[in-house]
């Protein structure tokens, strides 16, 4: 049986690794205008041009920050976490990084456009 530590390193590394796959289309500029898939902010619907350039933007920064939560995986495979306050951290860190950081700089971007 799976430890726990080693359970939750393998969930930020999939975690990380499923988010660089999602936004591989997106970086590629493969992805048409749509409301289910991309980058749904008011300013990428104005135009296909904002639609695309917001959703390369994105994804580079989407897969920079999903980085971080495979780094963090590895790291804690071989340095398990011991204590409860340790764990809960290593799982909601690497959310916010994937999450929260690229959004502020997604909408920081658009508003340039």
């Amino acid at each position: 049986m799976l430890s726990l530590s080693v359970v939750q390193s393998l969930t930020n590394i999939s975690l990380g690794v499923m988010v660089i796959v999602v936004c591989i289309p997106l970086l590629k500029g493969k992805i048409g205008m749509n409301y289910w898939y991309g980058i749904r902010i008011r300013k990428a619907f104005q135009s296909e041009e904002n639609w695309y350039t917001i959703n390369r933007y994105g994804a580079q920064r989407m897969i920079l920050w999903s980085t971080v939560p495979i780094v963090i995986g590895i790291v804690t495979l071989f340095f398990p976490v011991g204590d409860l306050v340790s764990f809960l951290l290593v799982i909601f860190v690497p959310v916010i990084f994937i999450c929260i950081m690229p959004l502020i700089e997604i909408l920081r971007f658009a508003k340039k456009l």
